[in-house]
């Protein structure tokens, strides 16, 4: 019984750290757009996806691009 609920809670606690509002997550990405408009011609607005596996986000961000902007590494 106690396994079972010490799950449950867990999960429910893991469920509850993994949810990020829609807001935030649009700040996240107009950050990310600064950067990526860096090196790249964007077409459209990336799109942010976000799980929790174990305790492990994996954090996927997609965007096209038209092209990849030449740059020059300074050494």
């Amino acid at each position: 019984m106690k396994t079972t609920e010490y799950a449950r809670i867990h999960n429910v606690i893991q469920a509850d750290k993994s949810v990020m509002s829609e807001g935030c997550k649009t700040l996240i990405l107009q950050d990310f757009m600064q950067k990526f408009n860096d090196y790249f011609d964007v077409n459209q607005t990336p799109s942010l996806e976000i799980t929790n596996k174990n305790g492990t986000y994996r954090v996927e961000i997609v965007f096209e691009a038209e092209r990849i902007k030449k740059f020059h590494v300074l050494r």
